[in-house]
């Protein structure tokens, strides 16, 4: 890749009338001339800073070097190779996925018209995709943490040391739901870093960020832990449409600068311990600006240890959509509910097929506590559910009609992507479609379900996100499969508010609480 110079502009010193001026300065302020003597004798240097006016500062710089020169033998830096397939004319074909991944200033060494073949006259069929990431090594056998999207689909990779050592490395395993993967490297003499407690960090602790950001080996920078328990980032399920819902990102965020090359990277504390994994950054340019990402360690060791054991990560499953009360719809559904606490999860909808559906859980149920403890959010929910084997018991707390309620059953193995659920909307309907102007939608059934074929966009429905091919499950609680059974609910309502089960057209399951008084 070429690098530009900047062109500085010239700066030119001119003597303008003779010699007698360089012995004399212009003291502006006064308007008056000043022997260069004069000036020497009166001039004085900045007062010294006094030692423990900076002790503190120089402490924190010395722990920074420490953790420096504790983890950096650690830290590597990872290249990675993916054959490319070439079109006509030598043009390599690069994958839309692959092309939104490659950050700003990387390049791919794609071959050009005039270099269609190979030395010898063969066709050329493939070129080479090059990728850099940072990783770090866990354990003496030579185990390193890095991401998922760091050796997807690579076809070599190549772990370099702070040494200089560069060693052949083999995928043990790759777990795209949360980004991680383990590489493993044969080599002595190796220095691996201890995962820490990332349970025990609070915000606005020291943290460290290590890696390769560009290309550029053994870069560290500090910043504090800006956040924590980061849900709402949607990195993984925007790149794979395929793990939307299945995905799990517990997030740490922090202000250290993580750039393109820094993912796989660690983040330590001040201990030298290993805290989170670099992941992800959010920027409008593609490099830093001032907000990172990164995976806890204590979600990264179970992973870890999962896929080094198994080659991959089997998780618990419930198989129901839930929705957190303090999101704004969620507040909004508890209220409805008559559930007045912010924590909890409300349960959108239950498959009945579904481990959670065949034990008991129901549509509406707000989940206050798994196992015993108080259930605050989605992410704790999901990840508590996540971390329990298969066939093994989780006993749940919900709110249902204004009680609280038991419900224990086995939890069931989460599958690898999210299977299409059709809406049916493409059916000819089996009754005439009826208009409901008042929500600004037309509701035909077909296929056994009540699918939405119109959609008024000033109507209340849009506003509320209704949308064309939406399914309608359930109303105020009810299940609804035919026009008959959405007009007796609608009638009977004597709320101002219509509370909706809605299975959108791609498989996604909400509930929508549409106020009809709104302005």
């Amino acid at each position: 890749m070429a690098i530009r110079k900047l062109a500085w502009p010239m700066i030119a010193v001119v003597a303008i009338a003779g010699g007698a001026y360089f012995g004399t300065v212009w003291a502006p302020w006064s308007g008056t001339a000043v022997h260069a003597d004069a000036a020497v004798e009166t001039a004085k240097p900045t007062p010294p800073v006094q030692p423990e006016a900076s002790a503190t500062v120089a402490e924190l710089s010395r722990a920074f070097r420490t953790v420096h020169n504790a983890i950096k033998d650690a830290v590597v830096n990872i290249d990675t190779t993916r054959k490319m397939p070439v079109a006509t004319k030598g043009h390599t074909q690069l994958p839309d996925d692959i092309r939104k991944m490659l950050p700003p200033g990387f390049e791919f060494n794609a071959p050009d018209e005039d270099t269609p073949s190979l030395p010898g006259g063969s066709p050329r069929t493939h070129s080479q995709l090059y990728g850099t990431g940072s990783g770090v090594i866990v354990s003496g056998d030579g185990y390193i943490l890095t991401n998922n999207h760091v050796v997807e689909g690579a076809d070599g990779i190549v772990v370099r040391l702070d040494d200089g050592r560069e060693l052949n490395a083999k995928v043990v395993g790759r777990d795209p739901k949360s980004d991680l993967a383990v590489v493993k490297v044969e080599a002595e003499h190796l220095t691996y870093a201890k995962l820490g407690d990332s349970d025990a960090l609070d915000v606005g602790d020291w943290v460290l960020a290590f890696g390769s950001p560009f290309g550029f080996d053994q870069t560290m920078t500090q910043g504090i832990i800006s956040a924590k328990g980061r849900s709402q980032v949607h990195i993984i399920g925007s790149n794979n449409p395929n793990l939307r819902g299945l995905t799990y990102e517990n997030f740490l965020q922090t202000d250290a600068a993580i750039n393109p090359g820094n993912s796989g990277g660690p983040l330590v504390n001040l201990k030298g311990e290993v805290v989170g994994i670099n992941t992800a950054i959010a920027s409008r340019t593609g490099a830093y600006n001032g907000i990172g990402f990164s995976i806890p360690s204590n979600d990264a060791k179970y992973i870890m240890d999962s896929l080094i054991k198994n080659g991959k990560v089997v998780r618990g499953y419930m198989g129901v959509g839930i929705l957190d009360v303090h999101d704004t719809q969620g507040r909004t559904i508890a209220k409805e509910l008559g559930y007045t606490e912010r924590n909890g999860v409300i349960i959108q909808e239950v498959k009945p097929d579904s481990p959670g559906g065949k034990g008991g859980l129901k549509l509406e149920d707000i989940i206050t506590s798994i196992n015993g403890k108080p259930v605050q959010d989605i992410q704790q929910l999901r990840n508590e559910v996540a971390r329990t084997a298969p066939g093994s018991n989780i006993a749940l707390t919900v709110f249902r009609e204004g009680k609280a309620v038991d419900v224990a059953f086995p939890v069931g193995t989460q599958p690898d992507i999210a299977g299409p659920v059709a809406s049916g909307a493409s059916e000819k309907p089996a009754v005439e479609p009826s208009n409901f102007n008042d929500l600004g939608i037309t509701v035909a059934e077909q296929n056994k379900s009540l699918v939405i074929t119109e959609v008024d966009p000033n109507g209340l429905a849009a506003e509320f996100g209704l949308t064309k091919g939406d399914v309608l499950r359930g109303i105020q609680g009810r299940s609804v499969k035919t026009l008959d059974d959405l007009k007796a609910v609608i009638n009977k309502n004597k709320s101002n508010n219509l509370r909706l089960s809605v299975r959108g057209a791609d498989g996604s399951d909400r509930l929508i609480v549409i106020e009809k008084d709104k302005e």
